[in-house]
């Protein structure tokens, strides 16, 4: 097997290095910093509090195979994060952000699905530039 050098162990590096070595290869890690995980480093403090070194980080996957992977590693903490519009005050509506298809839904009043919205979105695209 051959021996590999893998520079930086932020969430790229660290997980190359373990498939690799996982693969039965000779990984060397180098890191400037004293942790792996690179911005998405936590450390417990003096007082038992979670600290988010370098700021807040989610994870957003609906990959079964990246879950199951990390999970060899990590607890998860339960996260839901919403944010909301009401660009009309007067009736109280709340719309998504960012954009997507349940705004459209809610703003124009449509019930388009997956294969709705794609069609949609065609004939935004075919029609002519106003």
């Amino acid at each position: 097997m051959a021996r590999i050098l893998v520079v930086g162990a932020g969430f790229a590096g660290a997980v190359c290095a373990r498939v690799l070595a996982e693969a039965g290869h000779a990984v060397e890690v180098l890191e400037q910093r004293p942790h792996v995980g690179g911005n998405a480093f936590d450390r417990i403090d003096r007082h038992g509090v979670l600290i988010h070194e370098y700021g807040p980080h989610v994870l957003h996957t609906d990959s079964a195979r990246a879950w199951r992977f990390l999970s060899r590693f990590t607890d998860w903490r339960p996260y839901e994060h919403r944010v909301r519009s009401v660009p009309d005050a007067a009736r109280g509506r709340e719309y998504p952000i960012p954009v997507n298809r349940t705004t459209l839904n809610l703003l124009l009043g449509l019930g388009l699905d997956d294969a709705g919205a794609a069609a949609f979105f065609a004939s935004l695209a075919q029609a002519p530039a106003r």
